[in-house]
């Protein structure tokens, strides 16, 4: 260790360590890397492992993301990367007491995975390295003279007090109140983004400390895909990719596998393209994809607060709990129908009620439906909708007031209505540059591209992930009011052009 030599420069601390140095020592901890592992890391496994120990040493509480081919080694990557860690940094330390002493007392690592079978695959492979004859011969070299101690979930090492602790991140499991400088979660597209969120990464405030997630494609969204977009818009990388041409390049056996797989599954199946490809399947998972809200957007239309033309449908989302009630009024091109009835809808406007009790909330309702020549309203009748539907009757004796029910097979209807639309192009909302700073507009977008869609047995589901602060009401809301013109005969209507 020795010959790393020099200090610190001026100024001390991460903040004054130059490029070069923090290279330097990166560079002779992942020689351990290499002599632990008895190979040398591969070249698209050397920028992940570099930007882990960067982070550390720099103390940038990077959050840090890999999406790799499934068997590609990227957990080989995080486990080698930590073993060389854990005996290295305590160590160095004491040559760089300004830029390193945080490590003086060991490097504290936290490895998680959705389940606590899962992130059992990491950590094992975490102690395999700690354990091989290799690193015990490492371990007895007279610079590091470190002894292993190991009880159930916890490995340590004794003289520098590294450790490595195995934990869940279910959402069940009680995990609080434990110290990291770097946190490892394993299958992060599984992982509960609550439990991230709440529980594990304030277990790195105390120390600045870094976070890595691995993990691979799916149909839904989630805490790891979010990061992962987020990452890639960042300036420093962040995000480390590796489909499997480029680990085919340098390992023959693996290309010889994946072709026979590609010859047997067909590139453009959903298994390749999620195990290999690293194509997200989100038009398979999710209700409607970013690219997809953005097309049926329209970029000249702003909200219509008052439309008396012709007539409007309108659904109402009835308030639960912490949900608002949502109330979407859409224009219908009734003159237009395509050779299987089915019209062009456009929505027109949003009223978004909370934190307002019923008896206010009603007549808000029908103060704001007055501005439009309302047709019919439907309302998913459900619970609290049977009383806002009879109340509404009375109040707008002029509308239709449509009950629509709740159970599964109803709701199957009109989700399939609503995505027949899409699919087809027969739907758009406002997208205009001053529409999309609103909040409801964003509020719209949010919970249109967070439902995640899903299919049991012959049914339809659409809602919200299983997360904190997520809804769905903007959706139920717009799905009530198009599933009104499924089977509607052409009411009369003026003619006029389109205002848009």
């Amino acid at each position: 260790m020795g010959d790393l030599g020099g200090g610190v420069p001026a100024g001390g601390g991460a903040r004054g360590a130059t490029a070069a140095l923090v290279a330097e020592i990166v560079d002779k901890i992942l020689l351990v890397v290499d002599e632990l592992s008895g190979h040398p890391l591969r070249p698209y496994q050397v920028p992940l492992a570099r930007r882990i120990l960067e982070s550390l040493i720099v103390e940038d509480s990077a959050k840090i993301t890999a999406l790799q081919a499934r068997q590609s080694g990227k957990t080989e990557t995080v486990s080698d990367t930590v073993a060389g860690a854990a005996i290295m940094l305590p160590r160095l330390a004491v040559i760089f007491p300004k830029l390193l002493g945080k490590f003086r007392d060991g490097l504290w690592v936290g490895v998680f995975g959705p389940t606590d079978e899962m992130s059992e695959n990491i950590y094992s492979r975490i102690v395999y390295r700690l354990t091989s004859e290799r690193a015990e011969e490492i371990l007895n070299d007279p610079d590091i003279q470190e002894k292993l101690e190991g009880r159930g979930k916890i490995i340590r090492l004794k003289k520098c007090g590294s450790l490595i602790r195995r934990q869940t991140a279910h959402p069940k499991a009680q995990i609080e109140g434990r110290t990291y400088h770097l946190i490892v979660i394993d299958e992060a597209q599984a992982a509960d983004d609550k439990v991230i969120n709440k529980s594990i990464m304030p277990m790195m405030a105390a120390t600045a400390g870094t976070a890595v997630f691995t993990g691979t494609p799916t149909y839904t969204k989630s805490g790891f895909y979010s990061l992962i977009q987020h990452n890639k818009r960042t300036a420093r990388r962040n995000h480390f990719e590796v489909d499997w041409k480029a680990v085919a390049k340098h390992v023959p056996p693996y290309a010889k596998f994946v072709r026979s797989e590609l010859e047997r599954l067909g590139e453009d199946s959903d298994e390749f393209k999620l195990s290999y490809r690293l194509i997200w399947l989100l038009d398979k998972g999710m209700l409607v994809t970013s690219d997809r809200f953005d097309a049926l957007g329209d970029v000249s239309m702003r909200t219509v607060p008052d439309w008396h033309k012709s007539p409007v449908v309108v659904g109402i989302d009835p308030a639960r709990k912490a949900d608002s009630t949502i109330v979407t009024v859409c224009w219908v091109d009734w003159d237009r129908p395509d050779e299987y009835g089915q019209y062009e809808h456009r929505i027109l406007n949003w009223l978004d009620l909370q934190g307002m009790d019923w008896e206010s909330q009603y007549f808000r309702i029908v103060e704001f439906l007055s501005h439009y020549t309302v047709h019919s309203v439907g309302i998913d009748v459900g619970g609290l909708g049977d009383v806002v539907a009879s109340r509404l009757k009375i109040l707008m004796p002029r509308a239709e007031i449509v009950e629509l029910k709740s159970d599964r097979g109803a709701q199957t209807k009109r989700w399939a209505h609503m995505i027949d639309l899409m699919g087809k192009g027969y739907l758009a909302w406002p997208a205009h540059a001053k529409t999309r700073y609103t909040k409801t507009w964003k509020k719209f977008r949010t919970q249109m591209e967070d439902a995640e869609l899903t299919y049991q047995g012959p049914h339809i589901i659409v809602a919200a992930p299983d997360a904190e602060a997520a809804h769905d009401d903007y959706v139920d809301s717009l799905a009530n009011a198009l599933y009104l013109t499924a089977d509607l005969a052409l009411p009369e209507a003026e003619m006029s052009n389109s205002p848009w």
